[in-house]
């Protein structure tokens, strides 16, 4: 009987270090299972943040760039605003110097200040002390940078050589004033001048008599003999 009590004994003893060992087990599994799920999220934790990083590093990049890019953008746009703005300057200068003719470039022979069509806008001839007055003349100059051309009436040409009257070509000497630019000719059987009033100007003659200021530009030619003087304005 005792013996049987002490086989009992040592079954029971077995299995309850056998339940504590596969408790202990388990409890090292459960641990186990834990580390590696805390493990897992702090990875992913971690990689979620350097993901966020890398995120905000490219939007930060992109943020500089578009910056960079919208800083050249305008400054382009101002360099192109001002460009155009020195080139219309520039345009009106010009204008301005073509309104007022450019005297200088006349002497050279350089017509561009005059470039185009002008219309005879009366003619005034001296007959016996008297000055008669044509306005219906068709007489026009057709005037290009190198050349002034008398169209519809007698064959002039002025260029940079001089002053042509059918053909026969005479130097032109100049006189210039602040108002006024005329060249005539110092040796010619038929005598000629062509002279330039800008608009305003108070030095514009007819015979001897002082005329009002015009408010237009004028191309004037004057020729010998009945006194002709012949007045164009530009179209």
């Amino acid at each position: 009987m005792k013996k049987k009590v002490l086989i009992t004994a040592g079954i029971l003893s077995t299995l309850l270090l056998a339940g504590c060992s596969n408790q202990n087990t388990s409890s090292r599994n459960h641990d186990s299972k834990k580390s590696s799920v805390v493990s897992t999220k702090k990875n992913s934790n971690q990689s979620s943040q350097s993901k966020k990083n890398t995120e905000e590093m490219d939007n930060a990049q992109s943020s500089s760039s578009s910056s960079a890019n919208k800083s050249q953008s305008s400054s382009s746009v101002k360099q192109t605003n001002n460009k155009s703005e020195k080139e219309t300057k520039n345009t009106a200068k010009s204008n301005n110097s073509d309104n007022k003719m450019n005297f200088d470039q006349i002497e050279q022979g350089n017509y561009s200040s005059l470039a185009g069509t002008w219309k005879s806008t009366k003619i005034v001839v001296r007959d016996g002390g008297e000055d008669k007055v044509n306005t219906e003349n068709p007489i026009t100059l057709a005037v290009t940078p190198d050349a002034i051309q008398m169209v519809g009436g007698d064959k002039v040409v002025v260029n940079k050589d001089g002053l042509s009257y059918n053909d026969d070509l005479h130097p032109l000497n100049f006189q210039k004033t602040q108002n006024s630019l005329t060249g005539s000719l110092d040796d010619a059987q038929i005598n000629w001048s062509v002279s330039f009033y800008p608009a305003g100007s108070t030095d514009f003659v007819i015979n001897g008599e002082k005329q009002a200021p015009s408010s237009k530009t004028l191309i004037v030619f004057w020729r010998s003999g009945m006194s002709t003087t012949m007045v164009f304005e530009k179209e």
